[in-house]
């Protein structure tokens, strides 16, 4: 043992001795709040007493806020006009903005099967099913109100759906 760790034990001991030898307070003592105006060129002036011996202490008194932004009001107004001052922040990119992409209408698809063609006299004839329904069309014929048969030329044919002016192109196989 050094001479540091001499000193310390004896320090703890004399603490120890301190505490268990004092002498104990009187269970019904209270400590009296002493008043002290402020002091002028250093010199601390006696307490105004009352006349039962009290000392005056002053009436407490609410202190305003600190700031004018701790006023609840105000902070209420400031938040309607002006984006916080804090507001979250995040290292992410924003999102991409979901555009929705509007599709214009397309025509359906070519309802009818092709069961063969036919020329007669210069002019292309086609036979068409939908079902158990057959129909013989030639050019400028309209099929149901809703297709018009442009032109016929093997191995193709031009249709124009009429609500919505579109034109198809459908397969009637080469000339033979």
């Amino acid at each position: 043992m050094n001479v540091r760790m001499g000193l310390l034990m004896l320090a703890l001991g004399v603490t120890v001795w301190l505490s268990l030898t004092a002498p104990d307070e009187a269970p019904g003592e209270v400590a009296q709040a002493v008043v002290r105006p402020a002091s002028r060129g250093g010199v601390v002036g006696k307490p105004a007493l009352t006349a039962g011996g009290d000392a005056l202490l002053p009436a407490l008194s609410p202190r305003p806020a600190p700031y004018k932004s701790l006023d609840a009001a105000l902070a209420a107004e400031l938040a309607e006009k002006e984006p916080p001052i804090f507001h979250a922040q995040t290292w992410n990119p924003p999102p991409p903005k979901v555009v929705a992409k509007v599709e214009p209408p397309k025509a359906p698809p070519w309802p009818y099967a092709y069961l063969g063609k036919q020329s007669a006299q210069g002019e292309w004839w086609v036979y068409l099913t939908l079902g158990e329904d057959t129909r013989v069309v030639k050019k400028d014929q309209v099929l149901d109100g809703k297709y018009r048969i442009d032109r016929i030329e093997p191995p193709w044919m031009s249709v124009t759906f009429l609500p919505l002016n579109e034109v198809q192109t459908v397969n009637i196989g080469a000339f033979k």
